[in-house]
């Protein structure tokens, strides 16, 4: 079993509640959902993240998706970099995998 402060290797492709703390951007929001572009080759990388806003006018589009429990219309908007050694069972939260066409644009705008 993982504690909860234990770093484990993040999924590509799959959506996580990610605690906005960990973020380098300042967040209103507690958590902020987020896809993984790519999982980093050693404990010491970078994870890099999309995350998904409903606010923001700008980035790829994304309608409600029940399945990994969101509700509003959203956008995967800004790319930002997660230390691998804070992705925690405290810090990230799996949700499920992001389907193909929506991660195939994500990857096509901010790169993988």
């Amino acid at each position: 079993m993982i504690a909860p402060d234990d770093p484990y290797r993040p999924v590509p492709q799959t959506v996580y509640w990610v605690r906005t703390d960990v973020l380098p951007a300042a967040d209103p929001e507690t958590y902020r959902a987020a896809v993984v572009l790519a999982c980093p080759a050693t404990p010491a990388g970078t994870v890099p993240v999309v995350t998904r806003s409903a606010s923001d006018p700008f980035g790829v589009a994304h309608g409600p998706d029940r399945r990994l429990g969101l509700t509003s219309e959203g956008r995967f908007s800004r790319r930002l970099p997660v230390p691998a050694l804070l992705w925690s069972p405290a810090t990230a939260a799996p949700l499920g995998r992001l389907d193909d066409a929506t991660f195939a644009a994500v990857t096509a705008r901010f790169g993988a």
